[in-house]
C-alpha cells in the first residue's frame, strides 16, 4: 500500500473530522485493545484474536464507526476494542477510528493484542513479546532468489542499497531511485515505542507463568541448534519485523534477522514477525502529527503461535500451508496474550486517575 495514499487519507479526513467542541459528546477510551482479526463470532466459537476479550471483559455494547468493518466494543467501564483487519491495511481502520469526530483518543492507551511467528534463535511458541521496536518489512527492491547472484544469502535489498546486508545511513528509506537528498521517499522503516512504557508493562507481567504442554514441548524438540526454542515460552521484551507477506522458511528468516538488526544498527534482534506492526505503526505515527493520539501510550504484545521455520525435515512450503488453527501454539499463543496483556490493561484502568495524565 503506498504510504503516500495512505497519509491523502489521512489529511482529508482531518479536514472532515474535526475533534468534538461539546466535552458531553466525546468518547474517551481510557484503553483500545486492537485485534487484528477474529476467526468467526465474538464468542463461543474457534477464537481469533478478540475472542477472549470479548468473553471475559464482557465487551457487550458496539458502536458503529464508518469505514471499519467490525463495530468498536466496549464494557461501558473504560475498555474498547476493534478489528483492525490483518496486513499493513489495518492502519486505515485505526484512521478511522481516530478521525471519527465522536472519539477522542489523545489520552488513550493502546494495546495492539496479537500472536505471530517466532525466531527460534531468540524465543519459543507460546512466548509473550513485549515489542520494543517495530522494523517495517515491506519497502525493498526484490529479486527472485533463483536469478541473484551466488555471492547473495536471499534477493531482497534495501531501498537506497545496492546488495543484502547495507542500508542508507538515513534511518528513512528513499524512494526507489531517488537520492537521500530528495524528497518524496518511503520515510521511517523502523519505529521505536515509548522505552519506560515497555519496561513497565513488562515489569508488571514478567512471572507469569504462561501455557505450556506436552503438544509444546513436542513442537518445539526438533529445534536443538536453537537452544531458546527449546526453553519454556516465557514474558520478554523484543523486536518484530511487520511485512505484508505471509512467509516462512530458514532463507526468510535471515533476511528478516538480518533487516531488523540493520535498521536497529545493531541493537535489535529479530523476535517475532507479523504482517501488522508496521501499519499500526505508520498510523500512530501520522495521528500523532495531527494530534490525534499519544504515541508515547502505545505498547504491543505479541505472543508467539508458531516458528516462522519449520523444524529439519519438514519442508517450508508444506509448513507455510498447514492449518494454523489446529496447530499447537494455536490456542495456547491467544490465552498467553490475554493472561498477559489482562494485567496491565487491569492496571491502568484501575489506577486511572495516575495514569490518565503520567505515562508509566
Amino acid at each position: 500500500m503506498s504510504r503516500r495514499f495512505l497519509f491523502a487519507i489521512i489529511l482529508i479526513a482531518t479536514t472532515l473530522s474535526p475533534l468534538p467542541s461539546h466535552a458531553a459528546d466525546v468518547i474517551r477510551p481510557k484503553v483500545l485493545v486492537i485485534a487484528t482479526y477474529e476467526t468467526g463470532k465474538d464468542r463461543g466459537d474457534v477464537p481469533g484474536e478478540l475472542q477472549y476479550w470479548v468473553e471475559r471483559e464482557n465487551l457487550d455494547q458496539e458502536i458503529r464507526v464508518p469505514g471499519i468493518d467490525h463495530p468498536i466494543l466496549t464494557n461501558g467501564k473504560g475498555l474498547y476494542a476493534m478489528i483492525s483487519g490483518t496486513t499493513s491495511r489495518c492502519a486505515l481502520s485505526l484512521m478511522a477510528l481516530a478521525m471519527d469526530p465522536r472519539f477522542d483518543l489523545r489520552h488513550t492507551y493502546i494495546l495492539l493484542s496479537g500472536i505471530g511467528g517466532a525466531d527460534p534463535a531468540q524465543i519459543t511458541v507460546g512466548s509473550a513479546v513485549w515489542v520494543r521496536r517495530v522494523v517495517d518489512g515491506d519497502p525493498a527492491f526484490e529479486i527472485d532468489h533463483k536469478e541473484t547472484p551466488a555471492s547473495w544469502p536471499y534477493g531482497i535489498v534495501a531501498l537506497g542499497a545496492t546488495e543484502p546486508g547495507k542500508i542508507p545511513a538515513s534511518e528513512s528509506a528513499p524512494a526507489a531511485g531517488v537520492s537521500e537528498n530528495g524528497s518524496g521517499g518511503v520515510g521511517r522503516i523502523m519505529f521505536p515505542l515509548n522505552p519506560s512504557l515497555v519496561d513497565w508493562a513488562y515489569g508488571l507481567t514478567r512471572q507469569i507463568t504462561l501455557p505450556d504442554s506436552d503438544a509444546l514441548a513436542a513442537n518445539r524438540a526438533p529445534f536443538k541448534q536453537f537452544p531458546n526454542a527449546l526453553a519454556k515460552p516465557t514474558v520478554l521484551e523484543g523486536d518484530s519485523m511487520g511485512a505484508d507477506r505471509f512467509w516462512a522458511g530458514a532463507i526468510m528468516t535471515r533476511w528478516a534477522e538480518d533487516w531488523v538488526r540493520l535498521y536497529t544498527r545493531g541493537a535489535g534482534a529479530l523476535a517475532i514477525a507479523d504482517c501488522e506492526d508496521q501499519g499500526i505503526m505508520l498510523a500512530v505515527e501520522r495521528l500523532d502529527r495531527l494530534g490525534r493520539l499519544d504515541p508515547k501510550r502505545l505498547l504491543i504484545l505479541r505472543t508467539a503461535s508458531n516458528f516462522v521455520e519449520p523444524p529439519p525435515g519438514i519442508a517450508p512450503e508444506k509448513y507455510l500451508f498447514d492449518d494454523l488453527a489446529s496447530s499447537p501454539g494455536y490456542l495456547p499463543s491467544l490465552e498467553a496474550n490475554y493472561r498477559v496483556g489482562s494485567v496491565v490493561v487491569a492496571e491502568l484502568l484501575k489506577n486511572w486517575a495516575k495514569y490518565e495524565t503520567q505515562v508509566p
